[in-house]
């Protein structure tokens, strides 16, 4: 994937430049918690917390296929994902795309691999939170997405705060 057009936004104060796509890469694979937006059939917005990892220039999350984000996401693809420091000084992430359900063997694998790396004992013991979900995700038990960014943001607040647009071809 080609890298992103990077801009610096209207909201972001005097004198404040824009965060380098590399940094908000870097922080976007390290953070675990995500909250995940998606759209219902009847227009109502639907919000929940997941598990999600950047690998491969695309966020990847799992959920299980009769959860009401896959329901939804089966007429409507578009979706947003958001993350935050949860601090007032902190930086915000936002990734806006459209999710593909990942029915590829040798993708789910990668999916399911990159996860058991970054939450590690939490997948891969039996005393894990998330036990056995890579062993899911390779069957299709549950569901892989992987979401393309289409527009993200990266919002830091502080002394000199500023709105980070970043634009894909």
């Amino acid at each position: 994937m080609a890298e992103p057009q990077t801009v610096l936004g209207p909201f972001s104060a005097p004198g404040a430049t824009a965060i380098p796509w590399a940094d908000t890469e870097w922080a976007l694979r390290r953070i675990q918690k995500f909250q995940l937006c998606t759209v219902r059939r009847d227009g109502r917005p639907h919000v929940t917390p997941l598990l999600a990892v950047w690998a491969d220039d695309a966020l990847w999350f799992i959920t299980g296929p009769q959860e009401q984000k896959a329901r939804n996401l089966e007429t409507n693809q578009h979706c947003a994902l958001t993350t935050s420091s949860g601090t007032l000084t902190g930086t915000d992430y936002v990734i806006e795309g459209t999710a593909s359900l990942i029915t590829d063997p040798a993708t789910r694998e990668a999916g399911a691999t990159a996860f058991e790396q970054a939450y590690g004992w939490q997948l891969t013991t039996a005393d894990g939170t998330w036990h056995q979900l890579g062993a899911a995700v390779r069957t299709g038990e549950a569901h892989l997405y992987s979401v393309q960014p289409e527009k993200a943001f990266a919002i830091a607040d502080g002394l000199r705060s500023s709105q980070t647009r970043y634009l894909w071809p």
